[in-house]
């Protein structure tokens, strides 16, 4: 779909929406981050530092993504059209939204990675990862892009997702949780960061743990746009609901 395409009166890109959103973003970035700083200095204290604490960050970082969607999905979507908009051209504007913030997100969880490791050095700490990533060092940062803006731009697209499902009612809200619960299975799988059913039916079926980088961001992109196409038909004839109901 083009601009050209959508009424004058819809742009394709919800350029108030995302300026808002990103600049809550930074707030709650620059606060988590030195939240993340100050807990492994605490944990210091107890035990030596081991592991990169911004990489374990990961996993709140990508459902704030997933909450801002929901809130997408499920809040503005009767606004807009209540007040004068279409469906189609709010399914634009929300995969759009999801792109762009998703975006966002990956390259400030991204950029993190070079202030935790000069505040590792200054502390004598190694920057080591935990577990399993697409990216074999914190600052291997093309890769680390690569792999945290196709994991936000996932959770931020199911979220939007999830909150048009679950507006249209509490039938479409379970069905898509289930398949969530399907695309975050082969999204660990794929990067390597989970060991659960799709793990072991990967191993079973070709004899290893995982795909390797390329096929795994293949694997994003395809979720992206299957998801994408799945958001567009939840928002399409959805009907708007009254206060009282």
């Amino acid at each position: 779909m083009t601009s050209a395409s959508l009424p004058r009166s819809e742009p394709l890109i919800p350029r108030r929406l995302l300026s808002d959103q990103a600049i809550f973003a930074l707030m709650v970035w620059a606060g988590f981050s030195l939240f993340i700083f100050a807990l492994t200095f605490a944990v210091s204290l107890v035990r030596d530092i081991e592991v990169s604490g911004w990489n374990l960050a990961g996993q709140p970082a990508r459902w704030f993504g997933f909450a801002i969607g929901i809130y997408v999905g499920y809040s503005l979507f009767p606004l807009y059209v209540t007040h004068g908009g279409t469906r189609k051209g709010f399914s634009a504007q929300a995969l759009s939204f999801a792109l762009a913030y998703g975006g966002l997100l990956g390259l400030l969880f991204t950029l993190t990675f070079p202030i935790e490791a000069g505040y590792y050095a200054l502390m004598g700490w190694p920057q080591a990862l935990h577990g399993t990533e697409l990216y074999a060092q914190a600052l291997d940062l093309p890769v680390v892009l690569v792999q945290w803006v196709l994991i936000m731009v996932l959770w931020v697209l199911g979220g939007i997702f999830m909150g048009a499902t679950w507006y249209r009612g509490p039938i479409e809200g379970t069905l898509a949780i289930i398949f969530g619960i399907v695309l975050v299975g082969l999204s660990g799988m794929a990067i390597g960061t989970g060991d659960g059913p799709f793990e072991w039916a990967y191993r079973q079926v070709l004899g290893s743990d995982r795909p390797g980088p390329f096929e795994a961001i293949v694997l994003h992109l395809a979720a992206i746009a299957v998801l994408g196409l799945f958001t567009w038909a939840a928002f399409r004839n959805a009907p708007i609901h009254n206060k009282s109901e």
